[in-house]
């Protein structure tokens, strides 16, 4: 017993060489169960805030945004007191962040056997002493500029966040500005601050706009052969923005992918399309650019909608007429009576459409205010109209087939 005591205490005491520095295998152990005990006791605490918000009625998105702040502040409170108590010194850690990462891709060197003059140190030919290793400059890509660079984007994409809700909310709400004019200048904002962001972060790692031209250069050649798509997608998005074919909250229709919605986002790569089943449609940019789509509000949000129906040929046509008027007057969205600025809007009339095979054919044409309800409304006068036909009596023909049966190898 008192061996296998021995063989762990030697165990524990052995060291790992990080760096320079050696630690223990006792220190590690301890530096691995203190982070443990802070992410089970982080683990309970974001349980317990997540029951403090939801108490409080704080929006999800609020909720998720303070808890990843406070997880990230615990986790590097936790790790700095998990090196103090295991008594881990973090120099290393410096040398770790500031460790040039082109060495990892550099072969080993082979050192080089230089004649010299016995006694003499060598020289080089301005008579100076010969440094024995190349001294190495401070440029070059580290860990630590890596995360340099992170944080100015990440802190960068931050401020632009809060800075489009300030403006949106105290600035351009103000100034009564159109949702989708609001929706320009925010996106111009946040796309020049990130982009002045990239740069400043590229600055900080090192990298010269030498290399950027080359990296474009480059990227250039694989656009075309490989990304055609993704530049005309982002080609698509710039002329979605300032043409402005279709804005935020237009109600549109691609008729080649049968997708019908409200626009609620234009991005630089796709488009958002909320549909009448409330689910969230993306739409690549270049098929909104490149094929017809139907907005239906490009200018206003009235559509007019067209009932088709069919009657008998002994049907009276002024009672057709009278009772689809009818049904189009006790709908509440109809519009029966427009007002002076709705141009073209006339109130619910009928069409005599055409004398058909079986049918007398009628068209009820009547204009409502929000697109986004023409089936339902459609729907409603449908039904209304159903009601009227069997309170007038109005028949509605349909083809009659009569079926004989043969029964082969018997008489009669």
């Amino acid at each position: 017993m008192d061996e296998l005591i021995q063989q762990i205490n030697n165990l524990l005491q052995n060291s790992i060489t990080i760096f320079g520095e050696e630690i223990t295998v006792q220190k590690f152990i301890i530096f691995i169960l203190i982070l443990a005990v802070v992410l089970i006791g982080t683990g309970s605490l974001h349980r317990w805030c997540r029951g403090l918000f939801n108490r409080l009625k704080m929006p999800h998105k609020l909720q998720n945004r303070l808890l990843a702040l406070l997880l990230l502040i615990l986790m590097i409170v936790g790790t700095g007191l998990a090196f103090k108590i295991s008594d881990i010194n973090t120099g290393f850690l410096s040398e770790l962040a500031h460790y040039r990462l082109s060495k990892l891709f550099q072969p080993a060197k082979k050192p080089v056997d230089t004649p010299s003059t016995k006694g003499d140190t060598p020289t080089d030919s301005t008579g100076g002493d010969t440094p024995t290793e190349p001294l190495e400059d401070d440029d070059g890509l580290t860990l630590a500029r890596i995360f340099y660079a992170f944080v100015i984007v990440f802190g960068i994409y931050i401020l632009s966040k809060y800075l489009q809700w300030v403006l949106r909310r105290q600035v351009l709400q103000a100034f009564q500005i159109e949702r989708h004019t609001q929706f320009i200048i925010l996106r111009f904002i946040h796309f020049t601050l990130i982009i002045t962001g990239v740069f400043i972060a590229l600055s900080a790692v090192g990298v010269s706009f030498t290399s950027l031209a080359i990296i474009f250069g480059g990227l250039s050649i694989g656009i075309g052969f490989g990304l055609q798509n993704i530049a005309s997608n982002l080609i698509s998005g710039f002329i979605l923005i300032f043409e402005r074919p279709i804005k935020i909250g237009d109600m549109v229709e691609v008729t080649d992918v049968n997708v019908f919605g409200r626009v609620s986002s234009i991005n630089l790569r796709s488009t958002v399309i909320n549909s009448v089943d409330a689910k969230e449609i993306i739409v690549p940019n270049s098929q909104l650019v490149t094929e017809s789509v139907h907005n239906l509000t490009h200018d206003n949000n009235l559509f007019r909608i067209r009932v088709a129906v069919g009657v008998s040929y002994s049907s009276d046509v002024q009672l057709v007429k009278r009772a689809l008027i009818e049904a189009a007057h006790e709908h509440p969205e109809v519009i029966k009576e427009p007002g002076a600025t709705m141009e073209n809007v006339t109130p619910p009339f009928v069409r005599f459409v055409n004398f058909g095979n079986s049918s007398l054919d009628f068209e009820l044409l009547a204009w409502i205010p929000d697109s986004f309800q023409r089936f339902d409304i459609a729907s409603d006068l449908h039904f209304t109209i159903w009601e009227k036909f069997a309170e007038y009596r109005i028949k509605i023909p349909f083809p009659q087939r009569d079926v004989h049966h043969f029964y082969p190898n018997q008489d009669g």
